[in-house]
């Protein structure tokens, strides 16, 4: 990933110098044609074919760094937010029962004005509640104890929610789990976020809340509306979150994930063969 991104920077930086190069060309050649023609008719013919292929050659480089790096890019930036984050946060709520928990978060949602539902059923699958205010959505659930595929059953789940049975095309999501035990496999998932729409109207984050722990697992060092709702809701905590409720070490999952980044390349992910989780 690491010279995958390299070579991204630096056609990158090819790009700009060369729309900024054309640019000037294109003004100077523009502010001095009178000027040129006036002295010279082959000259100003020159300049124009100069200027066109400046032209010519920018929306080369323009479509050849967007073809093969426009796809990729957000992709290896939530990867990357992912890496760079703490591998977990601390509630500020003392609950550490399930119910209980999950209960002060229906109240303090509730009491923010959202719309609540109770034990709704979404797929055969049980939720405690969802809440929805405009373009915001929660969704809890709480199990004893939580893995890799109850997160994915979980997400589908909450998306054909929103997307299907509401009908909603943008707007922040949280899907929150609150349980006694996470599972390795769990916590790996819980930093991902999931983008829907050609330009990532709807995204949907997930938080995990350990109450054997007090941990809450999530990405939280991107600035977004999810971001703001599980730290409001889940912690319990104002944004930017506070130090002392940041964790200060790195998890095993996130080495992981970087040991696994290294043999990501553009050919398989084209073909939907790569998957960071």
């Amino acid at each position: 990933m690491r010279e995958f991104r390299k070579k991204q920077r630096q056609l990158y930086n090819l790009m700009k110098i060369s729309v900024i190069v054309a640019a000037v060309l294109l003004f100077a050649f523009i502010g001095a044609k009178p000027y040129i023609e006036e002295a010279s008719s082959i000259a100003a013919t020159v300049c124009s074919y100069v200027c066109d292929f400046a032209v010519i050659g920018v929306l080369v480089i323009l479509f050849t760094y967007y073809s093969r790096y426009g796809k990729t890019d957000s992709f290896l930036t939530s990867v990357e937010n992912e890496l760079s984050d703490t591998g977990y946060y601390l509630t500020s709520r003392e609950e550490r029962e399930v119910d209980a928990y999950t209960n002060v978060m229906y109240e303090d949602l509730k009491n923010c004005g959202y719309s609540m539902s109770k034990n709704i059923e979404v797929n055969e699958l049980e939720f405690d509640f969802r809440a929805y205010k405009n373009r915001e959505f929660f969704y809890c659930v709480s199990v004893s104890e939580i893995d890799r595929n109850d997160i994915l059953a979980y997400l589908d789940s909450a998306i054909y929610d929103i997307t299907v049975q509401n009908l909603k095309r943008k707007g922040s999501g949280v899907l929150c789990f609150v349980t006694d035990t996470v599972q390795d496999s769990a916590i790996a998932m819980s930093k991902m976020m999931t983008f829907l729409g050609k330009k990532e109207q709807l995204k949907i984050a997930l938080a995990v809340c350990e109450m054997s722990t007090g941990r809450v697992y999530f990405l939280g060092n991107v600035k977004t509306k999810c971001q703001q709702m599980i730290a409001n809701f889940a912690m319990n905590c104002d944004v930017p979150i506070n130090d002392k409720y940041i964790g200060k070490e790195r998890l095993p999952f996130q080495d992981e994930l970087e040991e696994k980044m290294k043999s990501f390349n553009i050919k398989d992910f084209r073909a939907g063969k790569f998957s960071a989780h």
